[in-house]
């Protein structure tokens, strides 16, 4: 993932799945695979890759985004008809629901990169500025 980003000069956004153990209701045996799986070593490599190619690099809220329409914004559980399946009840938009829900990573992940850079606004206050913008306390109380 990171040599397609580093060749197309994009970023890598990864779901935040801290705490999934404590909110993700599994089966017994999908349990045990869920359990064993490094989700922290998995971000944290990937991180490093990133910093080391040179790309940027964002976990994005992991909130809805496999009931989440990419096309038309809808939100509903009534999106997911199959586990493995998305069906948007607005637009019709269809796909399988992994995709899905990568294409709405990708999209918070360009949402939150641009937050991230943009510009300081101009005239709002600082607090350097409004130390050097005061008049000299006077020291002999003339």
């Amino acid at each position: 993932m990171w040599r397609e980003a580093e060749r197309t000069g994009r970023g890598v956004a990864l779901e935040d799945l801290q705490g999934i153990r404590g909110r993700v209701r599994a089966h017994r045996f999908q349990r045990r695979t869920l359990h064993n799986w490094a989700f922290a070593q998995q971000i944290t490599l990937t991180r490093y890759k990133a910093a080391r190619a040179g790309i940027a690099f964002l976990l994005v809220d992991p909130a809805y985004t496999s009931q989440t329409c990419p096309e038309c914004g809808h939100i509903s559980r009534a999106n997911r008809p199959a586990r493995g399946r998305f069906v948007c009840k607005r637009c019709g938009l269809a796909g399988h629901a992994d995709h899905i829900a990568a294409r709405n990573i990708a999209t918070r992940g360009i949402a939150g990169w641009a937050a991230i850079n943009q510009p300081h606004a101009t005239g709002l206050p600082s607090a350097r500025r409004d130390r050097e913008s005061e008049p000299p306390a006077s020291v002999g109380g003339s």
